[in-house]
C-alpha cells in the first residue's frame, strides 16, 4: 500500500468514527505543541521541570536529532 492509498483510508476511518480518544490521540500526534500546553507544571518535581524546560531549550534552539538520525544511529550501535 502506497503513502495515497494509506492517507486515503486513514482519512475515510477518522471520517467514520465517533472514537474521541483516537481523535485526540491523532490530534495530538499532529499538533505535539497542543499537548505540552495542557501539562501543569507546577505539579511535575522540580529536578523534572528543570529537565522539561532544557529540553524545550535544547527544542527551540535546534539542538536535537530527527527521529530517521537516531535509528540510524542505533542501527550504527547495534552492528559494532
Amino acid at each position: 500500500m502506497n503513502t495515497h492509498d494509506k492517507k486515503t483510508e486513514v482519512l475515510e476511518l477518522l471520517s467514520q468514527t465517533n472514537d474521541s480518544t483516537l481523535i485526540d490521540e491523532v490530534y495530538d500526534i499532529l499538533h505535539p505543541e497542543a499537548t505540552l500546553e495542557n501539562i501543569n507544571m507546577q505539579e511535575l518535581p522540580g529536578e523534572l521541570q528543570q529537565k522539561i524546560n532544557k529540553a524545550l531549550d535544547d527544542y527551540k534552539s535546534g539542538n536535537y536529532i530527527t527521529h530517521d538520525q537516531m535509528k540510524q544511529k542505533v542501527q550504527q550501535w547495534l552492528t559494532k
